[in-house]
C-alpha cells in the first residue's frame, strides 16, 4: 500500500495483516490498520491466522482520518441538528405563541395550557420504545418518515379551533418527535468513538437554545407586524412548514451507516468503519472501542442485559431530575420576563426579545462544555460543575421572588436585573447538562443493542420529568413564580449527588476489572486490560 499526496493506493504487492497495525508514513504520520486483537467481533485466534494471510493491510494516517471527521462532523452532524432545531422549534413554540393572542383566542383558562404542555409529554414518554427502531429500519426512511410527520401537524396546529383541538395535535406531535430525538445520540455512536461523542452530542442538542432563540426572534418580528392572521397562528404556519421540506432532503441525504455515507469517498468509508475497531497505542487502551454488531437486527439478550445493569438505572434518574428543569425553561421563559416587570414595562414583544439573550449564551456553553469534555475524558466532573451553577441560576430566581413580596422599597430595575441574571445563568447551563447526560449513558454501554436498550431506558424514565417540570409555574404564583424556581433548584442539587453516586460505582467497577485482568494476565500470560472495556467518568 502506498500512500501519495494523503490518497490511498492499494496494489497487488501488499503485505498482509501483521502482528503490527502501525507504520510508517513518508510524512512521518502514523498510519493505523485494524488489529484483529482489537476488533470486539474477533473470530478465534486460529479463524484470526488464516484471515491474516488471505487479507491486505488498509493503512491510513491521523490526517485522513481527520478529514473524515470533518466531513462526519459537517454533513452528519449538521444535518441532525438542523432537523432536532425544527422538532425543539415546533414543541417549545407554543411558549411564544401562549403570549402572542393563543390564551385568549383558545380560552385557556385555568390548567389548560399546562394541559396542552402534558399532552404532549405523556405521548413522548409513552413512544420513548421507538429508540430501537434505528437498529431495525434504514435510517433515511425513518428519518424523513419522523420529519415529515412532525412537519404536518406542527403546521396543522394554526388551524385549532380550540384548546381540546389544540391538545390532540399536541399530543400526535409527540408521538412523531419521540421517534426522532431520543434516537439520534445512539445513531451517531454508530459513527464516531467514544471520546468524540460529547462535543458531537452538544452540537446536536446546541440546536435546541439556538431554536428557542430563533422561536423569540421571530416571535418578536410577527407581534410587531400588523397581519390579517392572528399572530400565534401565523407562528406555527411559519416554524411548521420548513419540516416538511427538509424530511423529503433527509431521505436522501442521511446515511445509514459509514458505509452509505454519499459524503465521503470510497476509501473514506473504509476508515470510518475501520477507526471504530482501533485501539491506538498512544492511546494506551482506555476503553475507547465499543463493540459494533452488523445488520439491524437487535441482540435481545443485550437488552435484557441493559435492564438489569442498575448504572442505567442511575442515569435514567438523573436524566429524570435534569428534565424537571428543563422541560419548564423553553415553555415558561417568555411568560416570565413577560411578567417579571415589576412596575417597568416590559411588553410582550420586548418580552419575547429578551428571551433571545440566554439561549444564544447556553449554546456557546454547550459547545465549550462538550469540547472540554472530550479532550479531558470526563463526563461526571463537568456535569457537578454545571448542576451547581444552575442551581445557583434557579435559587437567585426564588430569592428575586422572595425579595419583591417582603422588601417592596426595593428598585424594581434592581429585581428585574436580579431575575435576568437568574435566567442566564439557569439558561446558559441546562443544555449542557442534557447533552452530557446523554452522552455519559451511551458511552458506558458496551454493545449496539444494549445502548439502544440503554437510550430508551434512559428517555422512557427522564422524559417523565417534563409532567412535573411543565407545572411548576402555574399563573397564580406568578409573577414571581417562587415555588417553580425552588422546585428547579432542588432538582439541580439531586442531579448532582446522583452523579457523584454515578462515579464511584464506575470507579470501583474499573478498578475491579483492571484487578481482574492483572491476575489473569499474571497467571495465564495476557495483555492485560488491552481489548476490555473500560467506564468512563
Amino acid at each position: 500500500m502506498k500512500v501519495k499526496g494523503g490518497s490511498v493506493e492499494e496494489e497487488e504487492d501488499e503485505k498482509p495483516l501483521g502482528d503490527d497495525a502501525e507504520d510508517s508514513g513518508g510524512d512521518g504520520e502514523v498510519l493505523y490498520a485494524v488489529d484483529d486483537e482489537h476488533d470486539l467481533r474477533s473470530p478465534p485466534r486460529s479463524q484470526r491466522r488464516r484471515r491474516r494471510r488471505r487479507r491486505r493491510e488498509f493503512l491510513y494516517t491521523r490526517a485522513e482520518e481527520r478529514a473524515v471527521v470533518r466531513k462526519l462532523d459537517k454533513y452528519l452532524v449538521g444535518g441532525l441538528a438542523v432537523l432536532y432545531m425544527l422538532s425543539f422549534l415546533d414543541r417549545s413554540n407554543i411558549g411564544n405563541a401562549k403570549i402572542a393572542g393563543m390564551k385568549e383566542d383558545l380560552d385557556l383558562s385555568g390548567d389548560r395550557y399546562e394541559w396542552l404542555l402534558t399532552s404532549f409529554y405523556i405521548t413522548y414518554i409513552l413512544f420513548q420504545w421507538t429508540t430501537l427502531c434505528w437498529k431495525v429500519y434504514a435510517a433515511h426512511k425513518y428519518v424523513a418518515f419522523c420529519v415529515i410527520g412532525w412537519g404536518v401537524v406542527a403546521s396543522l396546529q394554526a388551524l385549532s379551533i380550540n384548546w381540546i383541538s389544540m391538545m390532540i395535535l399536541r399530543a400526535i406531535l409527540g408521538i412523531f418527535e419521540a421517534a426522532y430525538g431520543p434516537g439520534v445520540p445512539f445513531y451517531i455512536s454508530l459513527f464516531y468513538r467514544r471520546e468524540e461523542l460529547a462535543l458531537r452530542t452538544g452540537l446536536f442538542i446546541s440546536a435546541a437554545p439556538l431554536a428557542t432563540a430563533y422561536a423569540g426572534f421571530l416571535a418578536y418580528a410577527i407581534t410587531s407586524i400588523p397581519s390579517p392572521i392572528a399572530p400565534w397562528r401565523l407562528l406555527f404556519l411559519l416554524e411548521g412548514f420548513p419540516s416538511l421540506i427538509t424530511g423529503i432532503c433527509a431521505y436522501y441525504m442521511i446515511p445509514d451507516s459509514p458505509a452509505d455515507a454519499y459524503f465521503l469517498d470510497r476509501d473514506q468509508r473504509k476508515i470510518a468503519r475501520r477507526r471504530l475497531l482501533v485501539v491506538r497505542d498512544d492511546e494506551e487502551d482506555t476503553g475507547t472501542v465499543m463493540a459494533t454488531e452488523e445488520g439491524r437486527g437487535v441482540r435481545w439478550n443485550e437488552v435484557w442485559k441493559a435492564f438489569r445493569d442498575p448504572g442505567n438505572w442511575i442515569t435514567a434518574l438523573i436524566f429524570f431530575f435534569s428534565n424537571v428543569s428543563f422541560a419548564s425553561l423553553p415553555v415558561f421563559l417568555p411568560t416570565i420576563i413577560h411578567e417579571m416587570d415589576l412596575g417597568t414595562d416590559i411588553t410582550s414583544a420586548r418580552a419575547q426579545a429578551l428571551s433571545i439573550p440566554p439561549y444564544i449564551f447556553g449554546f456557546l456553553v454547550i459547545l465549550l462544555t462538550t469540547y472540554l469534555s472530550d479532550r479531558f475524558r470526563s463526563r461526571s466532573i463537568p456535569l457537578i460543575l454545571l448542576c451547581v451553577t444552575s442551581a445557583f441560576g434557579y435559587l437567585l430566581l426564588s430569592l428575586t421572588g422572595l425579595l419583591h413580596r417582603r422588601l417592596t422599597l426595593l428598585s424594581s430595575q434592581y429585581l428585574v436585573g436580579m431575575s435576568y441574571a437568574g435566567l442566564m445563568f439557569a439558561a446558559g447551563t441546562i443544555f449542557a447538562v442534557i447533552s452530557l447526560v446523554i452522552t455519559w449513558n451511551g458511552n458506558n454501554s458496551e454493545t449496539e443493542s444494549s445502548r439502544g436498550a440503554g437510550m430508551a431506558i434512559l428517555q422512557a424514565m427522564g422524559q417523565c420529568g417534563p409532567l412535573l417540570g411543565t407545572r411548576l409555574y402555574p399563573a397564580e404564583d406568578g409573577p414571581e413564580y417562587i415555588r417553580g424556581s425552588a422546585t428547579c433548584a432542588a432538582c439541580m442539587l439531586v442531579v448532582c449527588a446522583l452523579v457523584a453516586l454515578q462515579r464511584y460505582r464506575l470507579r470501583r467497577e474499573n478498578k475491579f476489572r483492571e484487578a481482574l485482568a492483572a491476575r489473569e494476565a499474571a497467571v495465564e500470560g495476557g495483555r492485560g486490560m488491552a481489548g476490555r472495556f473500560v467506564f468512563m467518568l
